[in-house]
């Protein structure tokens, strides 16, 4: 493969064009990675991405390992996600593989998390309009002929987490009757989650972008952290749900704070300006384009997203893997059945929140315009 250049470091086309090439030269059909490695080597693999005074040739060589780890996850994550859009016709559903930057952070938050056995290495999203929608997809697919296994179960709507965080996790080891390749310890997590609680990670991850902190791990400005944490509640009231530990079960309570934060941060405008200062070069892709995987890679100095679009699973991993050693920029690869899903289901890479805005202000104003 050539080799990518410092000078080529935010090229996506650039880096695209060189394993195209590779392919082409070695007539490359399109197959499903399989793991090569076992758990010791994998796990040691991630103490070494995550450990800062790793040598570049240990890092080069972990890298090797936990790329091939993370890649075989495709087939059990496909096979998955394509049984809950059969079973969720009218849902959103979407699925990505785990970015490096967030397993590298999550081994050193948890010292004593091991790779072989991180249970979110490939996610999938079902998003729906209601909560009633959200159990009953649980319950279909909980009760349905699948032979993975459940291993863990979270209710983060029934028991919100601190952080503001409301969505019903599932993890499931995968397992098939015809791949015993694929028969390893092989964790898929299944996330249902109703829009508004979508839009409020949305918001989440794209402020934590934009104040280059992790918000989605409880880490950065306090006020802004506890801002979300107001907001979640108010949207579970709406949603007739649990409110947050730590915040009133009173929608004037939360309402009264959350003013107090924006007045003294401006946190909502800045939200809504995030929405509007940010082009993205992805309107000349085909809407229609069917079971594609793609890359999205966010340049947020620049203003900027590339969206680049792949049939071939192997061609897209190997460019997403070349993206995440050579750039620090923000890049993901998923799959959606179509772009405007992807759009919907990752308005953060685009930076289209306006919704959030939207429902927010609206509550805002409605509960100010009440107490004149």
């Amino acid at each position: 493969m050539k080799t990518i250049v410092k000078s080529d470091i935010l090229d996506l086309d650039t880096i695209i064009k060189s394993i195209e090439e590779e392919f082409m030269l070695s007539n490359n059909k399109e197959k499903w990675e399989v793991p090569k490695y076992s758990g010791n080597q994998i796990n040691k693999a991630g103490k070494i991405i995550a450990d800062p005074f790793s040598t570049s040739e240990e890092r080069k060589k972990a890298l090797v390992i936990l790329n091939n780890w993370r890649a075989a996850h495709a087939y059990p994550l496909q096979i998955i996600c394509s049984n809950l859009r059969k079973k969720n016709p009218n849902a959103i559903v979407v699925q990505r593989l785990k970015r490096l930057e967030s397993i590298t952070g999550k081994i050193q938050r948890f010292p004593e998390m091991q790779l072989y056995k991180m249970q979110d290495l490939g996610d999938c999203r079902v998003i729906v309009d209601t909560i009633e929608q959200v159990y009953e997809a649980v319950d279909k697919y909980k009760n349905s002929r699948i032979r993975h296994i459940l291993k863990r179960e979270y209710d983060y709507i029934a028991n919100p987490k601190q952080s503001g965080y409301r969505s019903y996790h599932m993890v499931y080891q995968f397992y098939s009757d015809k791949k015993d390749t694929y028969n390893k310890n092989m964790f898929i997590e299944v996330q249902f989650r109703t829009k508004l609680q979508h839009m409020w990670a949305t918001a989440v991850e794209m402020m934590g972008i934009y104040t280059n902190s992790n918000l989605k791990s409880s880490q950065g400005d306090y006020d802004i952290l506890r801002f979300f944490e107001l907001v979640s509640s108010i949207f579970a009231i709406e949603e007739k749900m649990p409110v947050c530990p730590n915040t009133s079960d009173w929608m004037d309570e939360l309402i009264k704070e959350i003013n107090y934060l924006d007045n003294k941060n401006n946190i909502i405008s800045t939200l809504s300006g995030l929405n509007v200062s940010i082009d993205y070069a992805s309107k000349k892709f085909n809407q229609k384009n069917k079971n594609l995987y793609y890359i999205l890679l966010l340049d947020y100095n620049k203003k900027t997203v590339q969206v680049r679009p792949f049939k071939n699973l192997e061609y897209a991993t190997k460019a997403y893997d070349q993206i995440e050693q050579n750039s620090d920029k923000n890049v993901v690869l998923v799959s959606a059945s179509s772009f405007e899903t992807l759009r919907l289901a990752y308005p953060n890479y685009f930076v289209d929140i306006s919704h959030f805005v939207t429902k927010l202000r609206t509550i805002v104003e409605k509960y100010n315009a009440s107490i004149i």
